[in-house]
């Protein structure tokens, strides 16, 4: 909690404590139930938006794909790939498996983690991030929306979308 306490205050030599981000969010108990595990794992989490190295870089995009699979997995789905590199639209997704409610709902508590241990590792606070994340999302609901063949909501042609670097900008 100490970095959280570093983002909004300034400690003066006298030891007056200054508030100087008013803006700040705290981070959802999610978030810090996973930053201390990751400090318990050894794990970086830096109190400022950064850039993780190479190594940390691939470790989260390894633990996103490895959850998101299992995941698939488990709502019974089996995934062709072609060769190359993966796009979602060139993949096959077929009902070919048993479904696995205990595996639904493992991963997708699992994907919850992996991807809010992906923010902590770049040091992004999640609580203002995912308000203007819903928020933008629920403003796909206007006129002109619609709903896709394969059940995707499309947003309407003057959709905003989500202020991330404002929200960064922030932190």
């Amino acid at each position: 909690m100490t970095h959280l306490w570093r983002r909004c205050t300034k400690i003066h030599p006298d030891g007056q404590v200054q508030l100087i981000n008013p803006d700040f969010v705290m981070p959802t108990a999610h978030y810090q139930r996973v930053r201390s595990f990751m400090e318990k794992a050894g794990q970086e989490t830096p109190s400022e938006v950064v850039v993780p190295d190479e190594h940390t870089r691939l470790l989260r995009a390894r633990l996103i794909l490895e959850e998101a699979i299992e995941t698939v997995n488990a709502l019974g789905i089996a995934v062709q790939v072609p060769e190359g590199e993966l796009e979602i639209d060139t993949c096959i997704f077929k009902p070919e498996r048993a479904i696995d409610l205990e595996g639904v709902a493992d991963g997708c508590a699992d994907i919850s983690v992996v991807t809010v241990g992906t923010l902590i590792a770049f040091g992004i606070d999640d609580e203002q991030l995912l308000r203007e994340v819903d928020e933008a999302n629920l403003r796909k609901f206007g006129p002109g929306s619609y709903v896709r063949e394969d059940g995707k909501w499309m947003k309407p042609t003057d959709w905003t979308p989500p202020d991330i670097a404002g929200v960064l900008g922030t932190q």
